[in-house]
């Protein structure tokens, strides 16, 4: 088992993303950071060398620049800019060499969030 600190990543271009049923925006390019207040069950990986698998569970913190557009255009509420938390957890194999993994993930976003509650495949 290990712990997980100080990851970023950001996205190499925008995304289309969703503000209702109706309606979309470019997202900007997306910051994604680990959430130093996330649950004592996120920012933690297991490795089982044996199976060749890595579960790593992330809780982290989504920041989309397009947001900020709409909330200074006066259309929506400055809530919009907090950063939008969730927890992934990625569930990998293991290459043979163990010098690398195939991750298939999934993402949940918490209570408050911009899209709790969302559903996706």
């Amino acid at each position: 088992m290990f712990g997980l600190r100080a990851l970023y990543g950001l996205s190499p271009s925008s995304i289309r993303l969703p503000l209702n049923e109706r309606e979309s925006i470019d997202s900007g390019q997306v910051c994604v950071t680990i959430d130093p207040d996330a649950d004592p069950s996120c920012n933690v990986g297991l490795i089982d060398y044996e199976r060749g698998k890595l579960t790593v569970r992330y809780g982290g913190q989504l920041v989309f620049p397009g947001l900020y557009e709409l909330v200074i255009g006066g259309r929506f509420d400055p809530g919009l800019l907090h950063p939008v938390r969730g927890v992934a957890t990625d569930d990998c194999t293991l290459t043979s060499d163990l010098s690398g993994w195939r991750a298939d993930g999934r993402l949940q976003f918490l209570p408050g969030s911009i899209w709790a509650g969302a559903h996706g495949y």
